[in-house]
């Protein structure tokens, strides 16, 4: 119970922070359409310098670590196609072509860097390895989102840009903290690591900010007034993030495994969080489904206020 409350009352902290962004909207302060330039903000120089001063700071270069690198990055490859071919069928119901695109996108890509890893320092503490798990899923999901996601959203091969995954500012960011931790360049220039913490702490509460606007532009009652809605966050909060610990689960008994209990809390963190925030965005840059973009991510992170900690605390009994 302690697990539950522990998580309950992080997420709940994390939706009040959406609370500005709401009434600002609400009252005629801003309009939703601004939240543009925060989100432009967020992916440009929060996110990076999140990852740049947790790969700084955890990223030690020993066999273990990167037995253990290696090993969280094929199963977010592997998670990740496997839900990509998982949701065609579960998805078969829709009959237009570009809502069930989006809801795959948004049943399979998670929310992992701008909700998954601050809840994930909130609830483990920066030094955690369930941070560093977190960096790594979080690097992954952003090269596939730019192309299997790509091609989701507009159902067009020709939307992939392997420019876009390959030069994301989050893996320009993870390779430059490689980079720094093999010159040791933190021993010599320790500002470095307080430079990037200063604008690392920037996401959280502008992630929520933009949450709120959106929330705050929307009907709430039409937002829960489709099956869509629920069905995708059956998908995307409990179904695919229960499949792939059910299957990391048993590799922790075996003797000698580097599967351990960071390891699976930190795909849980990744892979349990509402839809990414870049839906809305990609269905505008690919002409996607844009409505039930903004209705799944809404609808899925309101959600995810009650599966988390729930699905949380029988995590933590298994383990």
């Amino acid at each position: 119970m302690d697990a539950f409350l522990i998580m309950l009352r992080n997420v709940l902290l994390f939706v009040t922070l959406a609370l500005p962004g709401y009434l600002l909207v609400r009252t005629g302060v801003m309009k939703q359409e601004q939240s543009g330039a925060l989100s432009k903000l967020l992916m440009y120089v929060g996110m990076p310098f999140l990852i740049l001063s947790g790969t700084v700071n955890n990223l030690t270069f020993n066999k273990e670590t990167l037995l253990t690198v290696g090993l969280v990055a094929l199963v977010g490859i592997a998670y990740t196609f496997a839900m990509f071919f998982a949701s065609h069928p579960l998805t078969v119901a829709e009959k237009e072509e570009k809502a069930k695109g989006m809801m795959r996108f948004c049943a399979v890509f998670s929310n992992n860097g701008f909700l998954g890893i601050p809840l994930a320092i909130a609830v483990f503490g920066q030094s955690s390895p369930v941070f560093t798990v977190l960096i790594i899923l979080n690097i992954i999901t952003n090269v596939l989102m730019y192309t299997l996601g790509a091609y989701l959203v507009s159902g067009d091969k020709n939307s992939i840009s392997l420019k876009k995954a390959f030069l994301n500012p989050v893996l320009i960011a993870f390779l430059a903290g490689i980079a720094l931790n093999l010159l040791k360049v933190k021993e010599y220039v320790p500002e470095i690591v307080t430079y990037s913490t200063h604008f690392s702490n920037i996401v959280t509460p502008i992630s929520m900010t933009i949450l709120g606007m959106k929330l705050g532009a929307v009907n709430l009652q039409t937002l829960f007034g489709s099956w869509k809605t629920y069905y995708t966050s059956a998908l995307k909060l409990i179904a695919f993030p229960a499949v792939i610990v059910a299957i990391l689960l048993p590799f922790r008994l075996i003797p000698g495994s580097i599967v351990n209990a960071d390891m699976i809390l930190g795909c849980f963190v990744a892979f349990a969080m509402p839809t990414a925030g870049l839906a809305s965005t990609f269905a505008d840059s690919f002409n996607g489904d844009t409505e039930n973009a903004v209705a799944f991510t809404l609808g899925t992170t309101l959600l995810s206020i009650v599966t988390i900690p729930l699905l949380y605390l029988l995590l933590c009994l298994c383990l």
